[in-house]
């Protein structure tokens, strides 16, 4: 069975043989992505997880490739006027209710279309 990216469709490779992961040739490496942080598991319960972000399955990945993956999301584009936005909705909270605002907007932003 082919396995696609789930961002772009790219037809994905199963490992990585000849350690070219993240190069030309094997930028179509499946690059798991954990759909909830393992980093992020303490400063939420599971319930509240499952709750907040609809994640049940803690162990659950998004197969994508290397570009979606390490280039795309590893390193999202900001500008000031977006730094100066987040700043206002993030001023006085913590680590977990930044990232739950973060969700959200992205969230958001993805069902405004």
């Amino acid at each position: 069975m082919k396995i696609k990216c789930e961002i772009c469709g790219v037809e994905l490779i199963r490992g990585n043989p000849d350690n070219c992961y993240g190069t030309s040739k094997g930028r179509n490496h499946i690059s798991p992505h954990h759909l909830f942080p393992k980093r992020f598991k303490k400063f939420f319960s599971e319930n509240e997880i499952v709750k907040n972000f609809g994640v049940n399955n803690f162990e659950e990945k998004a197969n994508l490739c290397f570009d979606c993956h390490e280039e795309m999301i590893h390193n999202i584009v900001l500008t000031k006027e977006i730094i100066e936005k987040l700043r206002i909705r993030m001023k006085n909270k913590d680590i977990k209710g930044r990232i739950e605002t973060f969700y959200k907007i992205f969230k958001r932003g993805l069902n405004a279309n």
